[in-house]
């Protein structure tokens, strides 16, 4: 068995020195990179508190004072390692535990050679086992011709048993109206994109006040309310209950003030108490993180897929509010550059879609919007309608969403909106 205690309590403290370290360490590392009981213990307990922010020596201390032995928390205490040796120790760490994996793979496929199975079930059994440990390698490897045709064909015959044109986060719906469907939601964005893709990076842009927030939000409702994609929305500004008391407005069409300050009439209290049991039913989780960096979200989105499973959709707003740790002596343009390319580096590895919320400035651009776009898959500009476009929109329009850029669409042609404030409600209008 390949275990170094001296590397795996390097990394713990590491993790509670620093804050950059601490998300680093989780957005690679898991419980069982470590081989001891007790060292899984204290790394489940900072995992468990990290969602609040900065953990603490003190803090883990106080929480298994009971359970776990006092020279494991001498030895934490007492660690040297700094915020520039951390990369060091944990890569050591990750090292080791891959490592672990091949000579737990090298027994598994020793004692089934010696068996009697067929000799197609024994190379099937060994080529898993050795592809469970490499993917640990990484995120990069070779892939063959053979994999990658095989895969594509699979993934084409499926598309075309499933009858659908739309393939990843459909981002529209019918609904009744008077005995006529309509469409609410974004056909023009599903048209766009074909879906939201795990890999993707989406960029939605507006000045403040023009509804950059309710529109990621209504694409939210979409995938985790009305599917059943899970979605994880990282925001910066506003409190769980104001973030919830939103969705629950573009639910029932009634007033965000009225659900704010409860001065609904009984019958509207009643539809909102229902949206209310429906939310809690959705798949849309929350976190309010007034200070975010790219390390920190990666490792919180870590952390949500070990434990929910698949991660559908994550959204981060807003990048106006995120911190990059390496971004002295950079321009503005730069810091939002590397962000987006951070962003895309998330996407890819979790196999999720991100959508980054970012801010015009008063001109009605965005600072580095061509290097960010680089980066993204999809750049979408949402924009008041001026006097002039008013006339020519479709009736109820008041906004446009102008694409930028859209990797797998048309970037020719902007989507009208509609944006009632009162009630956060967004939708595309069709003339």
């Amino acid at each position: 068995m390949i275990v170094d205690y001296d590397v795996e309590i390097n990394v713990l403290a590491g993790m509670l020195k620093d804050e950059k370290s601490l998300y680093e360490g989780l957005s690679l590392l898991t419980e069982q990179h470590f081989n001891g009981d007790q060292h899984k213990e204290v790394f489940r307990e900072i995992q468990r508190l990290s969602s609040n922010g900065q953990v603490t020596y003190n803090m883990v201390y106080k929480a298994l004072r009971e359970t776990v032995h006092m020279d494991l928390f001498k030895a934490l205490r007492q660690s040297i390692v700094s915020a520039d040796s951390f990369p060091y120790w944990y890569k050591q760490l990750h090292e080791i535990y891959v490592k672990r994996l091949y000579f737990e793979a090298a027994q598994e496929i020793s004692e089934i050679a010696n068996s009697n199975r067929p000799l197609s079930e024994i190379t099937e059994i060994v080529e898993s086992k050795i592809m469970g440990a490499s993917v640990q390698e990484g995120t990069e490897r070779i892939v063959t011709p053979e994999e990658a045709g095989r895969k594509a064909a699979e993934e084409f015959e499926r598309r075309v048993k499933s009858g659908e044109t739309i393939h990843g986060i459909k981002l529209s719906r019918p609904v009744p109206s008077g005995g006529m469907p309509v469409t609410d939601g974004f056909p023009g964005l599903d048209d766009m994109f074909r879906g939201l893709r795990g890999g993707d990076l989406i960029i939605l842009a507006a000045k403040t006040g023009e509804g950059k927030t309710t529109l990621a939000q209504n694409i939210v409702r979409h995938a985790s309310i009305h599917q059943s994609y899970r979605t994880f929305y990282q925001n910066t500004e506003m409190k769980e209950i104001d973030i919830v008391n939103r969705f629950v407005a573009q639910m029932t069409g009634k007033s965000y003030a009225g659900i704010d300050s409860g001065s609904l009439d009984s019958f509207d209290r009643t539809l909102v108490r229902q949206a209310f049991e429906n939310y809690a039913k959705s798949r849309v989780f929350i976190s309010e993180l007034p200070m975010l960096t790219p390390e920190r979200s990666r490792g919180l989105a870590r952390q949500f897929k070990t434990k929910y499973g698949k991660l559908d959709l994550l959204v981060i707003d807003y990048v106006g509010r995120m911190e990059l740790d390496n971004s002295k002596g950079k321009q503005e343009w730069q810091i939002l550059r590397d962000i987006a390319k951070e962003c895309k580096r998330l996407a890819q590895q979790l196999d999720t879609c991100v959508i980054l919320v970012a801010q015009l400035n008063e001109e009605g651009k965005l600072q580095g919007a061509r290097a960010m776009a680089n980066e993204a898959d999809g750049v979408l500009f949402l924009e008041p309608l001026t006097r002039e476009e008013v006339n020519n929109a479709p009736y109820g329009a008041t906004h446009k969403l102008e694409p930028y850029k859209a990797r797998r669409g048309s970037k020719d042609k902007h989507l009208w909106i509609s944006f009632n404030k009162a009630k956060m409600y967004i939708t595309e209008v069709r003339g």
